[in-house]
């Protein structure tokens, strides 16, 4: 009984608390008019009393513009004026959120970020080194999978499932190059798939999981299959990853650096995920079969929840 309400505690709090990876949810540009003139718009997809509002450069003078809404959004507007050089526009209270910033100057794009909670500010004057951007790139990627339930999920899962070193090892590398290669062609613009039907493939390719999970060892899929599943499950996890970078309208050098970046960041913290598994099932020998049941009925559970939110979606 005391096992039963564990796992039906711990089911609900990941329910009421996980958050599966999907679109950013609000864009801040800032779009230079003139050498002292900036103007500034943010879109989001939150409700208006979620929205963090811009902290603007002290020697900027604002003006607010208009506003308005759409389907799923709603958008302001503000006109910067500014009496010296800008340093930075600055989005607090971002919380779990994260924005896509994009700075235009005169020219055109000239620089492109994600901001979040630990590093929310968009630098008006910027000349962006690779170096700055691929260490940016690598952080978003490390923060993308850990925030990005269905993704964790599926690694933990898939390191239950194998727990030995060699056959993990090759799992761990199919899922990486199925994900690397549908990242590289969706980012790239070789790929395209509508997003709501590759995040309802994710959501099944996680609920495989529990059923294979949910088996005794001996009546679980074969090894052919287990070392293939993470290859095909990995190019569908790719085009959820490669969601997060499209929003970011990358081109050029800048695309190829962070995408090199993000993609390390998403294996830096697999690798970091794949050890706390084997760690804390090494440290909790005792009570790991309970463990066990609990992830498997929160994978599954999780697993069908945004599978009827997803496909819902593919209704509108």
């Amino acid at each position: 009984m005391r096992r039963s309400l564990l796992a039906i505690f711990l089911l609900c709090a990941l329910t009421s608390t996980a958050t599966a990876h999907g679109l950013v949810p609000m864009l801040l540009k800032a779009e230079q008019t003139a050498p002292d003139t900036f103007q500034v718009s943010l879109k989001s997809g939150v409700p208006q009393a979620q929205t963090p509002v811009p902290i603007f450069p002290e020697a900027c003078q604002v003006t607010p513009g208009r506003r308005w809404r759409e389907e799923r959004a709603h958008w302001s507007v503000w006109r910067l004026r500014c009496t010296s050089v800008p340093t930075e526009i600055r989005l607090d209270g971002l919380g779990d959120y994260q924005a896509v910033a994009q700075l235009y100057n005169r020219d055109g794009l000239s620089h492109s970020r994600l901001l979040t909670a630990q590093s929310p500010s968009l630098a008006l004057r910027h000349s962006p080194q690779n170096v700055d951007v691929l260490a940016g790139a690598t952080l978003s990627g490390v923060v993308h999978l850990l925030a990005g339930w269905d993704h964790l999920l599926f690694i933990i899962g898939l390191t239950l499932w194998l727990r030995r070193g060699k056959p993990l090892l090759i799992a761990i590398t199919s899922f990486t190059l199925g994900h690397s290669l549908t990242l590289a062609l969706a980012t790239t613009g070789l790929l395209t798939v509508p997003v709501t039907m590759a995040e309802l493939a994710i959501a099944a390719s996680l609920l495989f999981m529990a059923v294979q999970l949910s088996r005794p060892a001996a009546r679980r899929t074969g090894t052919a299959v287990v070392m293939a599943a993470p290859l095909l499950f990995g190019l569908l996890h790719g085009l959820g990853f490669a969601n997060v970078l499209n929003a970011q309208g990358l081109q050029g050098a800048d695309l190829i650096v962070t995408l090199l970046g993000f993609n390390l960041g998403l294996e830096l913290a697999q690798l970091l995920a794949v050890a706390a598994v084997l760690l804390i099932h090494m440290l909790m020998q005792r009570q790991a079969q309970h463990l066990q049941t609990v992830a498997v009925y929160a994978i599954g559970s999780l697993a069908i929840f945004w599978m009827w939110e997803r496909a819902l979606l593919l209704t509108v």
